[in-house]
């Protein structure tokens, strides 16, 4: 769910494995020498809450600053601001830019931990980025503040200006709330945002670009109807990797489009994307049902080796205005326990023209989602039309419900194929899948009328083990082993969740990892 309100401020464990070009985010030209990454070539500055006056030069530690604001004021591109540790109690904005190549670089100083506090500050939100670009945040800790629409760190590219080259690492957001109580159900106004992202930008010139969140976390936030993380409007190329998004009261991870952010319409959405390597857990609201990860009209977005389990969805792709969700690939995933179901894919409201389209569910792996035990399933299609399931396994719960597809349209042209089911029973009559107003209880019956999963299997996959913290790859003699389709494998780089190629020898296997 959206809190439209929102758009009007202006004012985010596991680690997956870092051989893939994909998440080598840093400019490699970034200072990464020296003390928490100051180059003796270049300018550092310190701050000192405790010792420091920002009449101060701000050259040394005996001359620092005393307010992280002096810092966002003063320091020059190339320059990195060295914070030492210590409870920081500013409402913060930046008006420096670093240039290519030489950027500005925010952290602590010598692995002390920086916390920025939001409890005393008399607006609603901590940190705000307009127009500014080349910067990096570092080892920070931005936390505690209950008031409706707060926010943790807002980054907003303006109609006629833009944002460019934003890295966020090793920060953590925390206790960003709109109430004190989680169980206090929220009206569509009562919102917070830990991270949020604004590109309202009428041109391409004008997007938000290169944006990077990398290793940080997210974690404690009561924020009504809105997102942990989420970029919304006109961006355009962002990279979200190896965070630990978790125990949030709504959606962790969100990819957003067509709610009028730009008043350009053919670039109102986030785009362009890779989500990957980030551990989503226990995000989940008692008003609504929140995906670990979700995508609600953007487009061109990567979904690669994610872990997502006991959130509402596992992972969604919809889109709730009118437009489309699209090209949006979902790979390399492990997805289990989670209460609705492992994936839902489609726009599902009447009253728009809302849809997905063009999407790849592929190389995923499924373990007893749907825990409400609502007879949803594994998988949950909606609006959706032309997208490929394929090469998955899906373990079902007791409920023996493989998945669901409504009687809803727009809905053609997709395709399910070269899968691998299982129930607990074992029993390939004994199963149930919701197709449009059809209900099919034994699987070769559901083949043989849809014309569906023709190379398919109702087979155990043999996983290493299904307990509480499941272990999915599977064991030797799996008849997921090399029987997946590698036509579907388009990138010869494409690695699986632990790391390794995905396609051995010319075969790939089904589900998330590929044994060597």
């Amino acid at each position: 769910m959206r809190n439209i309100l929102m758009l009007s401020v202006l004012l985010f464990c596991f680690s997956c494995k870092k051989d893939t070009a994909e998440n080598t985010a840093d400019d490699p030209k970034t200072p990464d020498s020296g003390v928490n990454g100051a180059q003796n070539s270049l300018p550092a500055y310190y701050v000192d809450g405790a010792g420091g006056n920002d009449k101060n030069d701000g050259l040394t530690l005996a001359t620092a600053w005393k307010t992280i604001q002096k810092s966002f004021d003063a320091a020059v591109a190339g320059s990195t601001v060295m914070i030492k540790g210590g409870t920081y109690f500013e409402q913060l904005a930046v008006h420096v830019s670093g240039t290519a190549g030489n950027p500005v670089t925010f952290t602590n100083y010598n692995n002390e931990q920086v916390i920025i506090e939001g409890s005393k500050i008399s607006g609603t939100t901590i940190l705000t980025i307009t127009d500014k670009s080349f910067l990096i945040f570092r080892n920070l800790t931005i936390q505690n503040i209950t008031k409706n629409n707060a926010v943790g760190i807002l980054v907003s590219a303006s109609k006629s200006g833009g944002v460019s080259d934003l890295i966020f690492r090793n920060v953590v957001l925390k206790n960003i709330n709109w109430t004190s109580n989680a169980s206090t159900k929220p009206n569509s106004n009562q919102n917070s945002q830990p991270f949020i992202a604004f590109g309202y930008g009428a041109a391409q010139a004008n997007a938000i670009t290169n944006l990077v969140i990398d290793s940080c976390e997210f974690t404690g936030n009561i924020t009504g109807y809105s997102e942990a993380l989420s970029l919304d409007g006109n961006i355009d190329g962002f990279v979200i990797t190896n965070n630990k998004v978790h125990d949030n009261a709504n959606i962790g991870i969100a990819a957003i489009g067509h709610y009028g952010v730009s008043s350009n319409s053919a670039l109102d959405q986030s785009r362009n994307g890779l989500i990957s390597g980030n551990l989503c857990f226990n995000n989940k609201a008692s008003y609504a049902t929140s995906g670990g990860i979700y995508v609600d009209g953007g487009k061109d977005i990567k979904i690669d080796r994610n872990i997502s389990y006991q959130n509402g969805y596992g992972i969604e792709i919809g889109n709730e205005e009118n437009g489309t969700a699209s090209n949006i690939t979902v790979t390399n995933n492990l997805i289990y326990q989670n209460e609705v179901t492992g994936i839902a894919i489609g726009g599902y409201d009447d009253n728009t023209t809302g849809q997905v389209t063009n999407c790849t569910i592929r190389n995923n792996s499924f373990l007893k989602n749907n825990t409400n035990n609502d007879g949803s399933g594994e998988f949950y299609i909606t609006k959706a039309s032309n997208c490929t399931i394929g090469n998955n396994v899906f373990y079902t719960n007791s409920q023996n419900t493989l998945f669901s597809l409504e009687n809803i349209s727009p809905q053609t042209g997709n395709v399910i194929d070269y899968n691998n089911w299982f129930t607990q029973t074992g029993n390939a009559s004994d199963i149930t899948i919701n197709w449009r107003a059809t209900s099919y209880g034994s699987f070769s019956d559901y083949k043989t009328k849809t014309g569906q999963d023709a190379h398919s299997y109702f087979k155990d996959p043999l996983f290493t083990g299904i307990g509480a913290t499941p272990d999915l790859h599977v064991k030797i003699g799996s008849p997921c082993l090399r029987t997946g389709n590698v036509s579907w494998i388009t990138d010869a780089t494409e690695k699986d969740l632990d790391g390794k190629p995905r396609v051995v020898n010319g075969a790939v296997d089904m589900g998330a990892y590929q044994q060597q």
